[in-house]
Parts: structure tokens; C-alpha cells; sequence
């Protein structure tokens, strides 16, 4: 039996303004045509008792439909009766009480708001670490502060997946393999998986762009949203911030653009010392799966396009960068 106070929480509830629930809706991917009202309140629904109400149940919503689709017009017309009733009682009835809305609105906005919170300061420290990292007066500092990076990003990319995603129904194969089919489409599992092998890897620098790239761009939308009115704010940061916004779509390209380059360059890393196979076996999964992923397909796909382009021009160009590594190292080295 449906719960007629959480149904109407559920409908009260404000998505539109839940940035974590806008980046779970990116990664799904929604049927064309008169289905997808159905499918996006099926995925609200799990969403929500996930993040918001554990005690909710998706199956209401479904219930709800078929009532109301059962119905007809007799429904309709017993409704406007009692609309008719209603509204010539206003006057001497109080209105119903709504303090369960607000709390319900007061919870999942506090549980929103740390999630983002823990977010930012993950992003914050993505941001210094590679700083640190990229530094080149000290490269004990370098080193230190790229196992730090490492492990950091492992820590935001599964804070992300388990956020999204939660875990599996039950610890068992079925529920994990289906878990994983679901997941796995996703960039947050993508880069993931790139966090975890660049932690057990020698460092690459370019397997940090996309990551750094991404944690700006976070780290700007919190600010923008939690401190927007500032006037240090307004004056600096949203002008840089509506400049990032216009370039997001470029961004996402350049961070498919980084991503093949890698795989190109550990490609060539093979015919020198310091080659990384592990890595190279990882990275080449994950584009496999990004050129299929529901939010990262386009921008893959649309470098792909110019393939020949980075075919003549990889070599060389990777060829070049590892000779002014080597000069770098040894100037450094004395």
C-alpha cells in the first residue's frame, strides 16, 4: 500500500535544484519518445530512496500511474466535485499542516549539502596536490605529492561511483555483475578505474589532465552556488566562472583529446625505459569503454574523427616530448 505522505514528499521534492541528482541524470540514458516521462520518474524514484528517503518505495510510483490511469473519466469528474467541495470549505477549515514537507525538504538539502561539501575538499586537495606535484624545484616534493594525488583521486572517483551508484543489491555474483554492467558505463567508473592504476603506476602527467581539468571545474560550480552573492566573488571569480562555463564542451574534448594521447604515448613508452604495460592494458580498456559510455561517446568519437591526423603526428610529437624529459632530468640531476 502506497504511503500517500512520502508519495506526496517525493513530488514535492525539488530535483531540479540537487546538483548531485543532475550529475546521476547525466549518466542515464532515457528512451526516445512517449516512454521517457515513465523511465525518468522510475529513475527518480530510485535516486530518491537512495539519497533522500530510504524508507521510500519506487514501486509506488508505478502504483500511483496505474491508479490514476484506471481511473478515467469517472475519476475526473468525482475529482471535480470534490474540488467544488473543497473550495466552498476553505473558508472554515484550516489549512493541512505541511511540517513533514519541510523536514523532508530541510533533510535531503543538508545531506545534498555535505555530499557537495566533502566533494569540493576532495577537489580542493586534487587542485594542490598537482600543483605540488608539477612544481619543478624540488623533485622529492614531486614524488611525495604525486602518490598523495593518486590516492586522492582514487578517493574522490569511488566517492563519486558509491554517491551515484550506491553498491550492489546483495553480495552475490548476479547482483555484483549486474551492479557492474550498470556502473560501468559511467565516467565516474572510468576514471576510476585510471585513478587506481596511476596509484600502483611510476607517475604520467598526462594521465592527470582530465582529472584536473574536472576537479576546476567542481570546485567552481560549489563556490558559484554557496558563495555566488559574495562580493570578492562576483568582482573575481564569477566572471572566470562564466568563462569556464562557455568552454565546458571544449573542455570535455580536450579531456578526450589528453585521454587518447595517452594511450598513444604509452604506446611509444614501450620502445624506451620506464615502460608501463599495466597501465598501458588499463588505459586501453577504459577508452574501449568511453567510446561507448551514454556521457562520453560524443567527444571520443568526434577526435576520432581526425584519427589519421594523430596517427602522422603522435610519434614524433611523443618522440619530442621524451627527449626534453630526459634534458629536464639531467639538468635537474646536475
Amino acid at each position: 500500500m502506497a504511503d500517500k505522505t512520502k508519495l506526496e514528499a517525493f513530488n514535492a521534492y525539488d530535483f531540479d535544484s540537487n546538483d548531485d541528482w543532475k550529475s546521476h541524470l547525466r549518466n542515464v540514458e532515457l528512451p526516445a519518445g512517449s516512454a521517457a516521462s515513465a523511465a525518468l520518474q522510475k529513475v527518480k524514484a530510485k535516486w530518491y530512496k537512495k539519497n533522500v528517503d530510504s524508507d521510500f518505495d519506487p514501486a509506488w510510483i508505478a502504483s500511483s500511474h496505474s491508479s490514476t490511469a484506471t481511473g478515467g473519466s469517472a475519476a475526473y469528474s468525482s475529482q471535480q466535485q470534490q474540488q467544488q467541495q473543497h473550495s466552498s470549505s476553505t473558508t472554515s477549515r484550516p489549512p493541512p499542516s505541511t511540517s513533514w514537507r519541510g523536514a523532508s525538504s530541510q533533510a535531503g538539502s543538508r545531506q545534498a549539502l555535505s555530499k557537495q561539501l566533502n566533494l569540493a575538499i576532495l577537489q580542493a586537495g586534487v587542485l594542490l596536490l598537482a600543483l605540488l606535484y608539477l612544481q619543478p624545484l624540488n623533485r622529492g616534493v614531486s614524488a611525495w605529492a604525486y602518490k598523495r594525488l593518486a590516492m586522492t583521486l582514487v578517493i574522490l572517483q569511488g566517492y563519486k561511483v558509491y554517491g551515484a551508484n550506491g553498491g550492489p543489491a546483495a553480495w552475490n555474483t548476479a547482483a555484483i555483475t549486474a551492479w557492474a554492467q550498470r556502473v560501468l558505463v559511467t565516467s565516474d567508473a572510468h576514471y576510476l578505474i585510471l585513478a587506481v592504476a596511476a596509484y600502483v603506476n611510476p607517475p604520467v602527467t598526462l594521465l592527470l589532465v582530465p582529472y584536473i581539468v574536472l576537479a576546476a571545474y567542481g570546485l567552481a560550480d560549489f563556490v558559484s552556488q554557496q558563495y555566488g552573492s559574495h562580493p570578492i566573488w562576483q568582482r573575481y571569480g564569477a566572471p572566470l566562472h562564466q568563462k569556464m562555463l562557455a568552454y565546458y564542451q571544449k573542455a570535455l574534448q580536450f579531456n578526450a583529446q589528453s585521454e587518447i594521447m595517452l594511450g598513444f604515448q604509452l604506446i611509444v613508452g614501450l620502445l624506451f625505459p620506464g615502460r608501463a604495460p599495466l597501465l598501458l592494458m588499463a588505459v586501453w580498456q577504459v577508452l574501449r569503454l568511453r567510446f561507448w559510455s551514454v556521457d562520453a561517446a560524443v567527444h571520443h568519437r568526434m577526435v576520432s574523427d581526425r584519427r589519421a591526423e594523430l596517427a602522422v603526428l603522435a610519434v614524433p610529437c611523443f618522440y619530442s616530448l621524451w627527449q626534453c624529459s630526459l634534458c629536464m632530468k639531467h639538468a635537474l640531476t646536475g
